[in-house]
């Protein structure tokens, strides 16, 4: 269903569709969104593999559904267009009464969109994969991998169970998970890192230059920073039941170490900076040079 209407000069068009969508055949579906500015796109899916990447300057979105084991139509799709602002959800229908479900079903969307735009993602079940995007980056995964390559931006991601896989990202990342770890590489002004369990490797890349006090929180497991030469900041770490190993050179302000486990590191490196926090409940902290 297509409406177009003008007011004072400004077209407004959005586009509707649920389950009656147009399909490519029973089993795929593929559309196309034409933006004239910077676009905006909420995702919402539930039990499907996801791959988000850059078309460059393309001037459209570009949405396509695969699945395997079901039909289209044992889902619910809903997908509208407001301007530059897309909107898509796509689940699987609620069954009533008996139902025999197929042995094996998989369903595979792949998005393109133009490398700058506004993201809000939310998936439930599956892995995710976001490639050469910038700008308002937010995604929240239920239950699967999350592999986010060559992002940029304000970068903002939850992860409920699921490792978390980020690299050559740039700007400022908030990555919380509450059973999985996080493996982290890039260039970064502002971080604020926690995991309930699970270790976080961190690699913090030439160019790493923190304006933003920073955070890094392991509930239950281990922590390794690895800075470049030359990173300034002052440093907090506090672990309650492991050890802390810094092989650079600190000006220190306070050192703990209790036979009880619990040891504290106060100091600034390279002069000081910004505040960088660690904090583990239980796990080692390990600070190197990259």
């Amino acid at each position: 269903m297509k409406s177009t209407f003008v007011l004072t000069g400004v077209a407004l068009v959005s586009v509707t569709s649920i389950a009656a969508f147009a399909q490519n055949s029973e089993r795929s579906w593929s559309k196309s969104y034409a933006i004239s500015g910077k676009p905006t796109l909420e995702f919402k899916s539930s039990d499907a593999r996801v791959e988000m990447r850059s078309c460059g300057d393309c001037r459209e979105i570009r949405v396509h559904v695969e699945v395997e084991g079901k039909k289209l139509d044992d889902y619910r799709l809903e997908e509208s267009q407001t301007g530059d602002l897309i909107h898509f959800e796509f689940w699987p229908r609620e069954h009533r009464g008996f139902y025999i479900a197929p042995r094996r079903s998989s369903t595979h969307i792949s998005v393109e969109t133009p490398a700058s735009l506004n993201l809000q993602a939310k998936t439930s079940d599956g892995s995710v994969t976001v490639t050469g995007l910038d700008g308002e980056l937010g995604l929240t995964s239920g239950d699967g991998d999350v592999a986010l390559d060559h992002v940029s931006g304000n970068l903002r991601l939850k992860s409920g169970d699921g490792h978390v896989t980020i690299t050559g990202a740039t700007g400022a990342l908030d990555a919380r998970t509450s059973d999985a770890s996080l493996s982290i590489d890039g260039v970064f002004h502002a971080l604020t890192l926690h995991t309930s369990d699970g270790t976080i490797d961190l690699n913090l890349r030439q160019g790493t230059k923190l304006t933003e006090a920073s955070s890094i929180q392991s509930s239950d497991g281990s922590v390794t920073v690895r800075v470049p030469e030359g990173f300034a900041a002052d440093l907090n770490v506090h672990t309650s039941d492991g050890h802390v190993d810094c092989t650079l050179p600190l000006t220190m302000d306070h050192f703990n170490s209790r036979g009880e486990g619990k040891h504290e590191i106060h100091g600034r490196l390279n002069g000081g900076g910004t505040p960088l926090t660690i904090h583990t409940s239980d796990g080692n902290v390990k600070i190197e040079r990259i």
